[in-house]
């Protein structure tokens, strides 16, 4: 799906890559400051340890944004019973199965618990298709002088998952655009 962007000179803008922007003018490309969303479908990985990153999102956010909404959506279960992801954001990119580095914005261990349910999202075979997790009540991330990853961390020991699990992850902020991994 192509990329869509509504420029204040422009209009609608039809470009190549993902998500949604609103920005003040093109004229400024990677540096252009707007309103931006990321919707991506990610296939999870059965990793070997529990909070190891079991995908990553195709992009990352500069630095000097602010995270406004995050959701994760079970959109395929695995085969196997065992299989739960929470959403990350970290300054680096962290390869698949490694260790998880970042800070839980969506999921049970989101400090404060303020991820609309407290929960993890589940996708094992007995879960429910469609399932949403969201960031509820947290507010705002102000990421500063970071710049931002995404990955989805491992829950619970899925090495012996089966199936090709999927999450559609969606991302919100004000800032400069994605920059594609």
């Amino acid at each position: 799906m192509p990329k869509v962007v509504i420029d204040s000179t422009k209009g609608l803008v039809q470009k190549t890559g993902s998500g949604f922007e609103h920005v003040a003018s093109q004229t400024a490309g990677a540096n252009a400051v707007g309103y931006h969303r990321w919707v991506e479908e990610v296939e999870i990985t059965a990793v070997s340890a529990d909070n190891d990153v079991a995908a990553r999102i195709g992009m990352y956010i500069p630095a000097q944004a602010r995270i406004l909404f995050a959701t994760i959506v079970a959109t395929e279960l695995a085969t196997s019973a065992d299989a739960s992801v929470a959403l990350e954001v970290h300054s680096a990119d962290v390869a698949v199965d490694a260790a998880s580095a970042g800070t839980e914005i969506v999921g049970a261990d989101e400090a404060g618990n303020l991820s609309l349910p407290d929960s993890d999202l589940n996708l094992g075979s007995g879960d429910v298709l469609y399932d949403t997790i969201t960031m509820g009540t947290l507010a705002p991330i102000d990421r500063d002088t970071d710049a931002s990853y995404f990955q989805l961390a491992a829950k619970e020991d899925i090495s012996a998952m089966t199936g090709t699990p999927k999450v559609t992850v969606i991302i919100e902020w004000i800032g400069r655009p994605a920059v594609a991994l």
